[in-house]
């Protein structure tokens, strides 16, 4: 009779094993589908074509931009805007002052409104797309073909204010009022221009700046495009 119920007790363990197992698989079987499962860290659609068994990958990860470089970036276009808006202010009282007094417009200070114009639009663009850009598409990027035309505005920029200062510089750099300052206005006008002759030269060395940051990144993209190019000659 033990050995009967020895026989029974098995029976009855590996029925109810089985049965456990297959309601684990049934189980399994019905759970819905959840993205939060870990997926394929490199998918078949990312290996190269004809890629023979054997033959060793190397996946590229992508590089998260850095931070710290687009908030500097950024707080250089800010600089760039508000300078930009100081030098509209300090020039612009003259020719306000001018159009008033129904006087002719001097050529040197629209001149100076132009120039700080055009900077201050530049430096509102380049505030406002990055931000765009990063919103729409976390990586997006400046390819050389962008980054090329943007160098040839900050350099033209630069050099609008490099002029600027060489007007204003040797017009009242030195000047204190007094004899020699002749035809330059009274002693607050003269006074307002010395002042405005610095802010010319901090636009400048920012705008030197930012083009010297858009150049290596230029040259950056063509190495890195150099690089990839080269790679596609090898495998043809």
């Amino acid at each position: 009779m033990s050995f009967v119920a020895i026989k029974l007790l098995k029976l009855g363990y590996n029925q109810a094993k089985k049965h456990k197992a297959k309601k684990e698989a049934q189980k399994y079987q019905d759970a819905p589908y959840n993205p939060t499962y870990p997926q394929e860290q490199h998918p078949m659609t990312s290996y190269p074509t004809g890629a023979a068994p054997g033959t060793t990958i190397h996946f590229n990860e992508p590089k998260p931009a850095s931070k710290p470089a687009f908030m500097a970036l950024s707080a250089l276009r800010f600089l760039q805007f508000v300078f930009g808006l100081t030098v509209i202010g300090l020039y612009g009282r003259d020719v306000h002052h001018d159009h008033a007094h129904a006087d002719t417009w001097h050529a040197k200070w629209v001149y100076a409104l132009i120039v700080a114009f055009l900077a201050t639009v530049t430096a509102a663009v380049h505030l406002i797309v990055p931000f765009v850009m990063r919103k729409a598409k976390a990586n997006a990027a400046t390819g050389p073909g962008l980054l090329l035309p943007q160098f040839v505005w900050e350099t033209v920029v630069t050099v609008l204010w490099l002029v600027l200062f060489g007007i204003f510089g040797k017009m009242y750099i030195g000047v204190h009022g007094g004899k020699g300052s002749e035809g330059l206005g009274d002693g607050e006008k003269i006074t307002r221009m010395r002042h405005a002759v610095w802010v010319d030269v901090i636009n400048l060395a920012f705008w030197v700046v930012s083009g010297a940051w858009v150049l290596v990144r230029w040259l950056k993209s063509r190495r890195v495009g150099g690089e990839v190019d080269a790679e596609k000659a090898e495998k043809i």
